[in-house]
């Protein structure tokens, strides 16, 4: 499923980041880092090399 963000939309400015809190903000950082991991496993399964070392 591909979806598709209008960031044509979105403020150009940093308004809508500056009313999340401290909290809200490390959890949404969290989030995506941990969605972008997820996309470079699934699309590069072959070329990551697992090492315990």
């Amino acid at each position: 499923m591909q979806l598709n963000l209008a960031f044509e939309d979105l403020p150009h400015d940093d308004s809508l980041w500056e009313q999340l809190d401290e909290a809200t903000r490390e959890t949404m950082i969290d989030r995506l880092a941990q969605a972008i991991a997820k996309v470079e496993i699934v699309s590069r399964p072959n070329e990551l090399e697992y090492n315990d070392e």
